[in-house]
């Protein structure tokens, strides 16, 4: 595997490779937390939540449900979107606490995407889950719980939510709705009490696959993992594609900082949605990806819900 730049900007060449072979159906919402040194992540179609240390030891926890996201609280323990609520868990994953419901009133739709916001609180998305992908329709939203557990609609007209992410400043908010392609921004104030949508990211060059999750590194710049594009691409505030990062598998949905300098790019990957042929072809399709990165992520926030 290799990691290819843009022409115009000259960067190291880096490689990335198969770190744990782990056969997520479908893995997502990564994080690295600094205080016990591990990565965190889900793997929604089997309701469950993985931990891996520095040493490549992996555990896999079993939850009560699917999970679209996992993420650490400054407390003990974390925060959980099951499909139609969100709910604490304890850092033993074995007792949950609901703190909301979610669109109970449409069925077809269940929580994917979140990170955690500059204050304490967290922002999430939904899609609609509907089997023909087809037949997909904008009825799915983003919403933020403040850290008093109070629930706000931020918008609505979503297929489905994913690339949620902060600037380092905290001001600004990225987020894709994926069959849309775009990456939209807003605006952000003190605990959002403003917050308007700005210009787009400008897409200044065709970049493989659609928008999944993402992060931001210590520099500004947006990693976005390319879900049926097989790569993970870094774009500077302004748009331009400064680096790609190709994986042997199509099927990439979420990157993290991690390592104990924040200088390893981790991504999470799928098996659902390939042919047996595919499999076949890409047996590491699942796994955990890893790249040596040059300009660092940022700690983990952490929520204090």
């Amino acid at each position: 595997m290799s990691f290819r730049v843009n022409n115009s900007v000259k960067k190291k060449l880096m490689d990335a490779h198969l770190h744990l072979d782990c056969q997520n159906s479908l893995g997502e919402c990564c994080f690295w937390d600094s205080r016990d040194h591990c990565l965190w992540w889900t793997d929604i179609e089997r309701s469950c939540v993985w931990q891996m240390d520095s040493e490549k030891n992996a555990t896999c926890f079993n939850l009560p449900g699917r999970a679209g996201f996992i993420l650490p609280r400054r407390d003990p323990g974390f925060v959980i979107g099951f499909p139609k609520l969100v709910a604490l868990a304890n850092q033993k994953l074995t007792e949950f606490t609901k703190l909301c419901d979610v669109e109970t009133d449409l069925p077809q739709t269940r929580i994917n995407d979140a990170t955690v916001d500059p204050f304490g609180g967290i922002v999430f998305g939904t899609f609609d889950e509907t089997r023909d992908m087809k037949k997909r329709q904008p009825i799915a939203s983003v919403y933020r719980l403040a850290p008093d557990a109070t629930l706000r609609k931020l918008f609505g007209n979503v297929v489905i939510s994913n690339g949620l992410a902060f600037s380092p400043d905290g001001t600004t908010m990225y987020f894709a709705d994926t069959p849309d392609g775009r990456i939209r921004r807003f605006r952000v104030g003190t605990d959002f009490e403003e917050f308007e949508e700005i210009e787009p990211l400008p897409d200044k060059e065709a970049t493989p696959g659609l928008p999944d999750g993402a992060t931001v590194d210590a520099e500004g710049n947006y990693w976005n993992a390319r879900v049926w594009g097989g790569c993970l691409v870094r774009f500077d505030p302004s748009g331009n594609v400064t680096a790609q990062i190709d994986l042997p598998t199509k099927g990439p949905t979420c990157p993290a900082f991690g390592g104990s300098s924040l200088q390893q790019l981790f991504a999470t990957t799928l098996r659902v949605h390939h042919s047996p042929e595919e499999l076949t072809a890409t047996p590491e399709a699942g796994g955990i990806f890893v790249a040596d990165i040059d300009i660092p992520g940022l700690e983990q926030r952490l929520c204090t819900l």
